[in-house]
């Protein structure tokens, strides 16, 4: 059919566009089947790799997901390349305000196994079921992601129950032994373990608070401390912005003082948290 010169003109500008658009989308960040993941590759990691370290995550994603609900913000996850380390994700680190995500350093030369059996995905993703709660309660913060990190990996199929149980014993009694501020409550000695780079210490005790917590809500057999998150995550995770509302609410939500029964001992008892 023969074409006017008019008609040639739109139909090469329309295909322009069209290339300009394609172009565009392909410089887009990647998201995740069900939208509330949005990848970000801040060094060059191949087609290839894209895929594999983005369902690593979405597996992960799903597990915290089947454990507490899906948390009502998207979360951002931003690759670096670390090639040449020993282990497959040797740093990590959560990111918070206005862009809510966590960072991941990997090193792709480890096999995929390698990468499910390690705790780092699972531990930084959980951070993000509760809220930024500052310095000062880095104890808490970190005590609940180690807390977690063993549960995902259990809802993963990484680890069985008695597998799990053994690692926090193993990790809690290392703590104990290393624990020398026995003068001081858990959470006022937390600064100091923190100051003396006994992290640790600090976070495994701090696991300790969610282990009691556990245990005491499953001895009511009203509310076990999962389906207590997954109210909260549902009902109020943009809204407490410390940690006493975070307490409450969660009290609150377990129709029960568990929560602040437990902490009165983080604050008030001199020495080394009672393991259940």
């Amino acid at each position: 059919m023969h074409r006017s010169l008019s008609d040639s003109f739109l139909y090469k500008n329309h295909l322009a566009l069209g290339v300009i658009f394609i172009c565009l989308l392909a410089s887009l960040p990647a998201y995740s089947q069900d939208q509330n993941l949005r990848f970000h590759w801040e060094d060059s990691f191949s087609t290839t790799e894209q895929q594999r370290l983005k369902d690593w995550i979405i597996r992960t994603d799903t597990a915290l997901t089947e454990l507490v609900g899906e948390l009502p913000f998207t979360r951002h996850i931003f690759f670096h390349r670390r090639d040449g380390s020993r282990e497959p994700v040797p740093w990590a680190h959560t990111q918070r305000g206005a862009t809510q995500g966590v960072h991941l350093y990997v090193d792709l030369s480890f096999p995929q196994q390698d990468f499910d059996e390690d705790w780092t995905a699972p531990h930084e993703l959980s951070h993000l079921v509760i809220p930024y709660l500052g310095r000062k309660n880095a104890w808490f913060a970190e005590g609940f992601a180690s807390y977690m990190q063993y549960q995902v990996m259990m809802k993963m199929g990484v680890l069985t129950s008695t597998d799990a149980q053994q690692r926090y014993a193993q990790r809690i009694d290392r703590a104990e032994q290393k624990f020398t501020l026995d003068d001081l409550p858990f959470a006022e000695a937390a600064p100091k373990l923190r100051a003396m780079g006994q992290f640790p210490t600090m976070y495994w005790g701090g696991a300790v608070y969610f282990k009691q917590v556990a245990r005491q809500l499953s001895i009511q057999g009203k509310i076990s401390l999962m389906e207590t998150l997954a109210s909260y995550v549902s009902c109020c995770r943009n809204l407490d912005d410390s940690l006493e509302a975070l307490i409450e609410r969660l009290d609150q939500l377990a129709s029960g003082q568990v929560f602040r029964h437990c902490m009165n001992e983080f604050e008030r008892q001199p020495g080394f948290p009672h393991i259940p």
